[in-house]
């Protein structure tokens, strides 16, 4: 005799406008602010949150430079072209007025990169403990796309741009919107990393493949300690959702380089133009390289949402990136060289072990919302998150006398296994 069964929410059965209150009920003790200039009372707060958190290891720009960018014209374009709107967002306790979560990146968009392109750069986010768990952190992700909408009119009225569509504020003006944010590889010892990675991943983050995209981060120390130390560009995997098309598991060779072109167009306000040159060269060089051979876009790799496919990590792992598409130097050494390098000497499976456990860590998490029964429908638990698809049987052989015919390449959909080529 069956006394209860638990019950869970599949969000095909929300009517829209549930979807809708519910969003507003869980950030209704919330409000979020853009501060516009450095005389804002919440400014020395708000920088004071991002410094401690990033300042100290050199991944973030000085007090001076943020003042200077909060002040700046964002209708006058930088030197070389592009138009740059910084933003610092800060989420307050509604009850109490104290910041529970800061935010800060950039707008950017270059017509003579790509007139339909906009980049907008997830820099820095930091949430306070108090708001760790909430749907605060989300909405930080996606606050910045409003902004970049309102950013995109005002240069259309200015005469600075041409939308394609400027009547359709809710469709981005036809523009190719792209959410970038820069992580540290994964590393199994580093379980920030992983957190950051899932946290993307199911928020519709893809990662550029870094065969042919190896993204490093300028160095944001100051001048005199840069030359004092050398320069060290950081090697980060570089995220990409791109609004609207995160299903597409191919990036344009052409938006590849815009992103990146338009990303160090915004560090050259603040970095050595010589500290720049050498990392966007071996980009951009790469990206060349792929279109010599006839080649016209790049892999975007799918970060993983859970336990059922934490393989996605395996591209992205920073041992072997760092290895097959770094190479040595002052930023790779220290890791290379350290605890990682001895596991993996001392057991060449030491990764497929640890992929093993995370995903038993995981899988001891209960989910109580599922997108689809039409997925590992189960009648007593509503459905489970579908586990990998069994491989489909070869294929019979062809007759002896017979050349089989090459099978034509299908595209396969960001958020797949098997989207890297």
């Amino acid at each position: 005799m069956l006394l209860g069964r638990r019950v869970r929410l599949c969000l095909k059965d929300l009517y829209g406008q549930d979807v809708v209150e519910m969003i507003e009920r869980e950030t209704r003790r919330y409000e979020v602010e853009a501060i516009e200039h450095p005389e804002h009372p919440d400014f020395e707060r708000a920088f004071e949150v991002l410094w401690d958190a990033f300042g100290h290891s050199g991944e973030m720009e000085t007090r001076p430079v943020i003042e200077a960018m909060l002040q700046a014209d964002p209708t006058v374009p930088l030197p070389s072209g592009t138009y740059a709107r910084y933003f610092l967002l800060v989420a307050r306790d509604r009850a109490t007025g104290s910041i529970r979560g800061v935010r800060d990146g950039r707008v950017l968009l270059n017509p003579a990169y790509a007139p339909d392109v906009c980049v907008v750069y997830l820099s820095h986010i930091f949430m306070l403990p108090e708001a760790r768990g909430t749907v605060l952190s989300y909405w930080l992700r996606i606050a910045p796309l409003d902004l970049a909408v309102s950013y995109l009119y005002t240069l259309h009225q200015a005469g600075k741009v041409a939308l394609p569509a400027p009547d359709a504020p809710g469709r981005y003006f036809n523009m190719k919107i792209d959410l970038a944010a820069e992580m540290e590889y994964f590393s199994p010892d580093d379980r920030l990393s992983l957190q950051r990675i899932l946290f993307y991943g199911r928020g519709g983050f893809d990662v550029i493949d870094p065969r042919h995209f190896p993204y490093r981060q300028p160095d944001f120390r100051p001048a005199d300690e840069i030359a004092r130390t050398g320069d060290r560009p950081v090697p980060f995997m570089l995220l990409l959702r791109r609004v609207g098309r995160e299903r597409e598991a191919r990036l344009p060779i052409d938006e590849a380089r815009a992103v990146m072109e338009l990303l160090y167009d915004d560090f050259a306000i603040f970095c050595e133009e010589s500290h720049l040159a050498s990392s966007l060269d071996v980009v951009l060089g790469r990206l060349e390289e792929r279109r010599a051979k006839g080649k016209n876009d790049v892999a975007l790799l799918p970060l993983p949402t859970g336990s059922n496919d934490l393989k996605r990590l395996r591209p992205l792992f920073r041992y072997d990136v760092y290895r097959r598409h770094y190479g040595p130097g002052p930023t790779t050494d220290p890791y290379l060289q350290g605890p990682v390098a001895e596991k993996i000497a001392a057991n060449p499976r030491w990764l497929d072990d640890e992929l093993e456990r995370i995903a038993a860590e995981l899988a001891q998490t209960s989910r109580w919302v599922y997108a689809s029964r039409d997925k590992g429908f189960d009648l007593e638990g509503g459905a489970e998150p579908a586990a990998e698809p069994p491989a489909p049987p070869p294929p019979p052989p062809p007759p002896p006398a017979v050349e089989p015919a090459a099978a034509p390449a299908q595209p396969v959909a960001s958020g797949q296994e098997g989207s890297a080529s």
